[in-house]
């Protein structure tokens, strides 16, 4: 059996100035070199979505979507876990992090998610991170254990403008991928096995 999944590593922000996208490349890099992943990286700022969220969208009901609706739904539906990469604004996620959540609804079932957060409090983005676990189990997605937390992360670049903490952080990264994968192989042996039954 190919022991290869697909993964979904998520840039959560699109708020100019964003430091997202370094520490979603760290981590799509890292899951590259685990093994057990077929990598895609996602960035919420090319999806496009709609501003407003219909009722059609909410309940996933038939309906045209728009060709960037449709292309990231394939991505979604495609992926066999997520990595969602949220810095914390407020004490929460980014509101388009949150829109592309609720967007979409039976392609994120039955799938875990794991974290990777920022932020410039000593929590590193834990808000966030509480405010997705308990928001996945109302779309049937798994959040597992671990997460990565990177905590005022302004202050941990050096001459060259290098953030000096991915290096410390690989070990926990594996850790996390490691555990992501067994989840991911368990839930998508289930999903193959027995369809996920109808929430309404």
């Amino acid at each position: 059996m190919n022991d290869k999944l697909n993964l979904g590593v998520i840039i959560g922000s699109t708020r100019e100035g964003r430091w997202a996208p370094a520490p979603a490349n760290w981590i799509a890099g890292v899951a590259g070199q685990h093994g057990g992943f077929d990598v895609d990286l996602i960035d919420l700022l090319d999806a496009d979505l709609p501003q407003h969220l219909a009722e059609h969208d909410m309940w996933s009901t038939p309906s045209d979507p728009s060709a960037a609706v449709a292309a990231l739904a394939e991505r979604l539906d495609r992926a066999d876990a997520f990595v969602v990469v949220s810095g914390e604004y407020n004490m929460s996620i980014p509101a388009a992090l949150k829109h592309a959540v609720d967007y979409y609804m039976n392609e994120w079932a039955a799938k875990p998610v794991a974290m990777v957060t920022y932020g410039g409090k000593v929590t590193g983005g834990q808000n966030a991170a509480q405010h997705l676990r308990q928001i996945f189990p109302e779309l049937r997605t798994m959040t597992i254990r671990n997460s990565i937390a990177f905590p005022r992360f302004y202050q941990h670049f050096d001459e060259r403008g290098e953030f000096t903490k991915f290096d410390e952080s690989e070990p926990a990264a594996k850790t996390l991928l490691d555990e992501l994968h067994w989840w991911a192989r368990a839930l998508a042996n289930a999903r193959a096995a027995t369809p996920m039954p109808s929430p309404f």
